[in-house]
């Protein structure tokens, strides 16, 4: 929500992501804006917007589970939740992959097509050079659909273990399952799909810091 003030929006952004962040980076900010205010009044004045932010903030969380067919859980399914989240995507769509198989090649066909539409697609991979599966999902790199490779450097054992599916920046999976067979019906995998916009852009600033620190690449 914008206050009209330019300036006034930037320092409440950057009071709410230091909130998020748990810090109180801002407070200089808000004595540079207000210059006759003591540290500590515009450290009552961080925490009085914090706590508002605080106030609006909504999560709505749900367990997300692949089970075996016999067991009865009070649980969304991992596959009824992954197709659902790409197939409803309207804006954007954050996902990472660290073990990929055939089983995804139907969901990767709707990534294509939703990019050819105009939904923002960033693909986060796991040493794609081992995930032949994906390789059509190359074809239609572009202006909606960007593909990032983990790169481990020094480590050879580190990899980008992280399931993540974040849709509109509104609705965010994290799971232990791979999009794979087994992660999606086979295995015992546990998840939470958590809607909250606020929840979703911490999830996105992670991912945007590896880029820019060139922890991930495009390829």
């Amino acid at each position: 929500m914008s206050t009209g003030n330019i300036n006034l929006d930037i320092l409440l952004g950057q009071i709410n992501t230091d909130r998020i962040a748990g810090t109180n980076a801002s407070i200089p900010q808000i004595m540079t804006r207000y210059p006759s205010l003591s540290w500590t009044q515009a450290e009552e004045i961080y925490k009085m917007v914090s706590t508002a932010y605080t106030a609006n903030s909504s999560i709505d969380a749900s367990l997300v589970a692949t089970m075996p067919p016999s067991f009865s859980v009070k649980a969304k399914s991992t596959k009824n939740t992954v197709e659902s989240l790409i197939r409803g995507a309207e804006r954007c769509i954050l996902i990472t992959g660290y073990s990929l198989s055939g089983y995804f090649s139907d969901l990767l066909d709707v990534l294509i097509e939703k990019s050819q539409k105009g939904v923002y697609i960033k693909f986060f991979i796991n040493n794609f050079q081992a995930q032949k599966s994906i390789e059509k999902l190359f074809r239609y790199k572009g202006r909606f659909l960007h593909i990032y490779n983990f790169v481990n450097g020094s480590d050879s054992i580190a990899a980008l273990h992280a399931k993540v599916i974040s849709v509109d920046q509104e609705k965010t999976l994290i799971t232990s399952a791979n999009l794979s067979y087994h992660g999606q019906e086979g295995n015992i995998e546990l998840g939470t799909l958590v809607q909250s916009m606020e929840f979703a852009k911490q999830v996105d600033d992670i991912f945007t810091h590896l880029i820019f620190t060139k922890v991930v690449k495009e390829v």
